[in-house]
């Protein structure tokens, strides 16, 4: 039987430039029906599908809950950032773990840190540094009506400990890029020198706006004073707290430094004119290019597991311009239900995109599943890998 293509490209015209833009992940809501989209070929590597594409699957982490991203680690391991439980909001669970080849599940929930009252942590980056290694994610945030936490205000690097509990305001390092900015995500690209800071400026709100450093630089920025209003949980022990309060404090300025880029780009209308488009699910920034994921879960479409309706997945890439490079992409075995059973990771079409790296000369899209089998709705973990674009 012949293999379908599995990634199916949507007409956008590849000298398009665009604007980038900045605003934040949404929450898991429910979104009208997709509509149906033109097919195209490919050009993005990613256009079937085998097990050979398989990385890692059916891992379970420390919370019953989705990653929001994962890193790679040159011993081969995964570091997976995950969203704790409903009951704990304000924590990020820091998992590091092996790949998982086999369709049965792998429990990873022994070595870990727990970060408390930083964000949403939509994407992180892995710093190695000879031994150690360092989690970069946005800080400072507050809390939100539910007890989440939005609106970090500065970039913390967090020296790895196993077994450490380590609160907002416990970071080795701060980086400040501005004082109207929020909701600040990092990417690393430690091969070509490179600090990419995603953020939102309210002052363009229909933007996903990015901005670029050599790493090298950000890393020796002077330092400065700032004042941070957030809400005060971290320092209350009461992550529900809505009380805000000025804090001080000590960061790496990078208003200081000359960026490499600016890029920015709509957080809709980059795609074929009709495009329904979905939560944003993290990016990468490698060399020359942003590689920028969007998708959501047939269940946080529908609100249920039951359901005919299928899970949406999309991959653009961008140059740093803010010119696509890549058009807007499905990936289509996301949407292949009767698939997603045969590789045994989703009995139910539940995927929700959780993450996008390039590593080694691949491109690699993380996965939140459910519905195991048809009674078991946990979540589970998987990352695929492909050839990476040449463009």
């Amino acid at each position: 039987m012949n293999m379908p293509n599995y990634l199916v490209k949507i007409a956008t015209g590849a000298a398009l430039s665009i604007l980038i833009a900045c605003g934040k992940k949404g929450e898991d809501t429910p979104s009208p029906r997709p509509q149906p989209e033109p097919a195209k070929t490919s050009t993005t590597g990613i256009n079937t599908f085998s097990d050979n594409n398989i990385h890692s699957i059916n891992t379970s982490l420390l919370s019953n809950n989705a990653m929001q991203g994962f890193n790679f680690d040159s011993d081969g391991s995964i570091w997976y950032t995950q969203s704790a439980e409903s009951s704990t909001k304000h924590q990020i669970n820091l998992v590091k773990a092996a790949p998982n080849k086999s369709k049965s599940i792998m429990t990873a929930n022994t070595d870990y840190m727990k970060l408390h009252y930083f964000g949403h942590a939509t994407n992180t980056a892995i710093e190695e540094m000879g031994n150690d290694r360092y989690l970069w994610i946005g800080a400072y945030a507050s809390a939100n009506a539910e007890g989440a936490y939005w609106g970090d205000k500065v970039v913390g690097r967090v020296k790895y400990v196993k077994g450490k509990t380590v609160k907002t305001n416990e970071c080795e390092e701060y980086y400040y890029v501005g004082s109207s900015f929020t909701e600040l995500h990092p990417s690393i690209d430690a091969e070509n020198d490179l600090l990419t800071i995603n953020y939102n400026d309210p002052a363009n709100s229909q933007y996903r706006c990015f901005v670029v450093y050599k790493l090298s630089d950000a890393k020796k920025a002077a330092m400065t004073n700032i004042n941070i209003t957030c809400t005060n949980g971290f320092e209350t022990n009461n992550p529900n707290s809505q009380t805000t309060k000025t804090y001080t404090v000590y960061c790496r300025d990078l208003t200081t430094l000359t960026p490499i880029a600016r890029p920015k780009f709509r957080k809709t209308g980059y795609g074929a004119a009709g495009a329904t488009y979905y939560d944003w699910q993290g990016y990468d920034v490698h060399k020359d290019r942003l590689y920028y994921f969007e998708g959501q879960s047939n269940y946080n479409l529908v609100g249920s597991f039951f359901t005919d309706d299928v899970s949406q997945s999309y991959v653009t890439i961008f140059d740093f311009n803010g010119n696509i490079v890549e058009e807007r992409t499905q990936v289509a075995f996301i949407s292949d239900r009767k698939k997603l059973a045969e590789i045994g990771v989703t009995q139910l079409g539940a995927m929700e995109a959780e993450g996008i790296k390039v590593h080694k000369g691949k491109l690699y899209l993380g996965y939140t599943s459910r519905g195991y089998t048809q009674e078991d709705t946990k979540h589970y973990q998987n990352i695929f890998v492909f050839d990476k674009s040449s463009k």
